[in-house]
C-alpha cells in the first residue's frame, strides 16, 4: 500500500467512523465503553503480546495480533468520536 493509498483509506475510515458515531446515544456509548474480552480471548491476547515482545510471533499470529490491535483502534476511535458528538449535543441544549 502506498502512502497515498493509506491517506485515502484513513480518510474513508474516519468518515465512516464519524457517521457511525452520530448513530450512538448516551446509552450506546456507555455500552461501547464497557466492551470487554472474555477470559479465553484475554488469555490469547496475553500470549500474543508476550510472543510479540519476544519477537517470536509466527506470521499467522502476527496477523491475528495486528487484527486485534486494528479492531481496538477502531473501537477506541469510534468511542472518542461518539463521546465528542454526545458532548456537543449536550452543550447545544
Amino acid at each position: 500500500m502506498t502512502m497515498a493509498d493509506e491517506t485515502t483509506s484513513l480518510g474513508l475510515d474516519d468518515s465512516l467512523l464519524e457517521s457511525a458515531a452520530r448513530c450512538l446515544d448516551t446509552n450506546s456509548l456507555r455500552a461501547l465503553s464497557e466492551l470487554q474480552l472474555d477470559e479465553a480471548a484475554r488469555g490469547r491476547l496475553e500470549v500474543l503480546a508476550q510472543k510479540a515482545n519476544e519477537g517470536h510471533l509466527t506470521p499467522e499470529e502476527a496477523r491475528e495480533y495486528e487484527r486485534f490491535i486494528d479492531l481496538s483502534d477502531i473501537i477506541s476511535t469510534l468511542r472518542l468520536k461518539a463521546e465528542r458528538q454526545v458532548g456537543d449535543l449536550a452543550h447545544a441544549q
